[in-house]
C-alpha cells in the first residue's frame, strides 16, 4: 500500500480543519485544579498553580481554570491579586500558543467572600454588587479573544430565574468593559445537566447584548450524580441518558452547552459509561460548545478516582478516552485527475456521520483529509463510504486512513465505485485499533 509521510499527514490534517471550519466544533478539554485549593496565599504550599503543558501537548482545545473568588480579589471592590493575575496570564499565554482557549471559572458556588466569609449573592445586596464588580475587573484584565469567562461555579441557593437577574448585571458589566468573547452562564442546582429538558427548560431569561453566551452544565456518572463515586457506576449509558434531554433542549432553544465538569473513575464500568457519554457528545456538535473533564492538576492524589495527571509516567485511562474522541480518525480521498468534484457520505454501523463532503483533491496531488469524529467502542464496526448518485461513473479513491493495521499491496486503499466501499474496523478493549477492508 502507498503510505503517506508524517509531514504530509500534518498538512492533510490542516486541510481537514480548514474544510470543517464552517461546521460547529466542540472544544474538548480539562479542568486544571490548584487555584481553588486550600487556604492561604503561599503558592505551592497553600495551593498549587496549574500547569497545562501536558494536556496542551496532547492537543486539548480548552483549559478550564477554577479559582477561589477570595483568592483573586482579596478585598471587596479592590484590585485583583497581582500574583494570581500573573499566574493566570502565564497560563492563558501557554494555552493561546498551543491554540487552546482558557475558561476562567470563579469557584464560588453562588457566594462572594466578604472579610473571609461567604455571603449569598441572592440574599445580600452588598455581596451581589461586589460580585458584579469582580466580574467587571476580570473582563478588564483578561478580556482576550482566547478567553471565555464563566460567571460562577455551581450556584445552588436559588433557581435560575433568581440568579438570572444577577447574571444579567454581570454580563452587562463584562460587555461594558469591552469583552466580546464567550460568557458561560451557570445553571442553578449545582449546574446539574439532568434538570434541563424541553419540559423543564432553563429559566434564566439571559440578556446578552452580544448574543454570545452558552449554558454551563455539570454531569457525573455515579448514582447520585455528585462525582464522589462513593458508589460504583451502575450503567454504561447513564452519562448519555443524563445529557440526552439537555441536548434536546439545546436544539429546541438554539443555546449551546458547555459541559463544564464531568469525569469517571478508572474501573471498567466507569470507563464504559464515560466512553458512551463522550460518543453521545461528539455526535452533537450543534449542541455542545465545549467539554472540560475533571480533574487535572498535580495535587490530586493517585487514589483520587477522577485524577487525570499521569501516574509514574503512565497516562490515565480517562484521559486516553478523551484523546480518542477529541482527535478524530481521518480518511484520505482523491478523485480522478481532471474529473469533476465528487460528494461522498460516510456511514458507521449504518449511521450517517455528518453531511456529505465534497472531494476536490485530484489524484495527481496530495489527498483530501476528511475527519471522522465518532469514537468507536470496543468491537467490530463497519465503515461505508458512498459517493452521491450525481457522481455518475467518476472514479474516487480512498487513499489512506489513520485507523491502524491496514495492509494492501495495491496502489490505493480502495476504489470507491457507485455501490460504495466498505471496510471493517475492529476495536479491541485495550489494544490499538485494527483494520480489515473489503471492496464492493
Amino acid at each position: 500500500m502507498r503510505r503517506v509521510s508524517i509531514a504530509l499527514l500534518f498538512i492533510f490534517a490542516g486541510m481537514a480543519a480548514a474544510h470543517a471550519a464552517s461546521e460547529p466544533q466542540i472544544l474538548w478539554g480539562v479542568s486544571d485544579s490548584g487555584l481553588e485549593f486550600g487556604r492561604g496565599v503561599i503558592a505551592e504550599r497553600n495551593y498549587s498553580v496549574p500547569d497545562p503543558r501536558y494536556y496542551l501537548a496532547h492537543g486539548v482545545g480548552l483549559i478550564r481554570i477554577p479559582f477561589q473568588i477570595g483568592r483573586i480579589q482579596p478585598t471587596a471592590r479592590g484590585p485583583l491579586a497581582p500574583d494570581i493575575v500573573s499566574d493566570l496570564e502565564k497560563i492563558i499565554d501557554e494555552d493561546h500558543a498551543a491554540g487552546a482557549i482558557t475558561v476562567l471559572d470563579p469557584h464560588g458556588y453562588g457566594f462572594y467572600n466578604i472579610d473571609g466569609k461567604p455571603h449569598d449573592i441572592l440574599t445580600d445586596p452588598a455581596a451581589a454588587a461586589d460580585y458584579v464588580d469582580l466580574m467587571r475587573r476580570i473582563a478588564v484584565t483578561f478580556g482576550h479573544d482566547d478567553v471565555a469567562i464563566g460567571l460562577m461555579n455551581e450556584p445552588h441557593a436559588g433557581d435560575d430565574a433568581d440568579y438570572g437577574k444577577i447574571w444579567n448585571q454581570a454580563i452587562a458589566a463584562i460587555r461594558q468593559a469591552g469583552f466580546r468573547g464567550v460568557i458561560l452562564v451557570p445553571h442553578a442546582h449545582w449546574s446539574s445537566a439532568a434538570d434541563i429538558t424541553p419540559r423543564t427548560p432553563f429559566s434564566g431569561n439571559i440578556v446578552d447584548p452580544d448574543h454570545n453566551w452558552v449554558l454551563e452544565l455539570h454531569s457525573y456518572l455515579d448514582p447520585d450524580d455528585t462525582g464522589t463515586y462513593r458508589k460504583p457506576v451502575g450503567s454504561s449509558t447513564i452519562g448519555a441518558e443524563r445529557l440526552a434531554r439537555a441536548i434536546a433542549w439545546s436544539r429546541q432553544s438554539g443555546v449551546r452547552l458547555f459541559l463544564g465538569e464531568t469525569g469517571a473513575p478508572p474501573d471498567e464500568a466507569g470507563l464504559a459509561a464515560f466512553r458512551t457519554m463522550l460518543a453521545e457528545i461528539s455526535s452533537a456538535p450543534d449542541a455542545f460548545w465545549g467539554v472540560a473533564v475533571w480533574g487535572a492538576g498535580a495535587w490530586w492524589k493517585p487514589d483520587y478516582p477522577m485524577r487525570l495527571d499521569p501516574i509514574a509516567g503512565v497516562a490515565r485511562p480517562q484521559f486516553v478516552a478523551l484523546e480518542n474522541v477529541m482527535t478524530p480518525e481521518i480518511l484520505y480521498f482523491a478523485k480522478a485527475s481532471g474529473g469533476p468534484d465528487i460528494p461522498v457520505s460516510i456511514d458507521i454501523d449504518g449511521k450517517k456521520i455528518g453531511p456529505a463532503v465534497m472531494i476536490t483533491a485530484a489524484r495527481s496531488g496530495p489527498p483530501q483529509a476528511v475527519p471522522v469524529r465518532l469514537p468507536l467502542s470496543p468491537g467490530l464496526h463497519v465503515v461505508h463510504v458512498q459517493p452521491a448518485a450525481t457522481a455518475g461513473g467518476n472514479t474516487l479513491y480512498l487513499v489512506d486512513s489513520t485507523w491502524k493495521g491496514a495492509s494492501d499491496s495495491g496502489d490505493s486503499f480502495g476504489v470507491v465505485r457507485r455501490a460504495g466501499y466498505s471496510f471493517r474496523v475492529e476495536v479491541p478493549a485495550s489494544q490499538p485499533k485494527d483494520l480489515h477492508h473489503s471492496g464492493q
